[in-house]
């Protein structure tokens, strides 16, 4: 299976499933903060739609290492779900009240954005525009595979707090 139709189908996959998840929830429990420091499960769809918003891509070049080659490194990293992580300022939840339909809406449309985005990339090359902290710079099919699994991390998140 060609690369671009193989994180496609996983992308969709993971997203269908976060949809599902906050689908089966009440509005009520959306807000609701399951303890005093964590997020709500409103406030954990914000932060992955804010961080699965697109990659860093508008600076690429071509590679000379596999272009999957840190993958399991961030398989390894954000699916210890034992482990927890501070979040970049720049990604955290900013609002404290959200509405159901407004997020399966989002995350409806930020799964077609990035399905459509990787639709007619070269997702070999080497993304230029940052570096992803501790690791370095990634390609186009690492970063979409860290949304991926940090869309699945926040899913095993929702699906400890709502008891899914």
């Amino acid at each position: 299976m060609q690369i671009n139709q193989q994180i496609s189908k996983v992308l969709n996959d993971t997203f269908d499933h976060s949809i599902k998840l906050i689908s089966g929830l009440s509005e009520e429990s959306i807000n609701e903060k399951p303890e005093d420091q964590s997020w709500t499960v409103g406030q954990i769809v914000d932060h992955i739609l804010i961080s699965s918003s697109g990659i860093p891509d508008s600076q690429t070049e071509e590679i000379n290492r596999p272009f999957d080659e840190l993958v399991p490194v961030i398989d390894k990293i954000f699916l210890d779900f034992k482990t927890k992580y501070q979040a970049d300022p720049s990604l955290l939840p900013r609002k404290d009240v959200y509405e159901k339909e407004d997020l399966i809406k989002k995350l409806k449309n930020c799964k077609t954005n990035l399905l459509v985005d990787i639709n007619d990339k070269d997702l070999t090359l080497l993304c230029k525009d940052m570096e992803f902290p501790q690791i370095g710079y990634l390609t186009r099919y690492e970063w979409l595979s860290f949304i991926n699994v940090h869309v699945q991390r926040h899913n095993h998140q929702i699906e400890n707090i709502s008891g899914s």
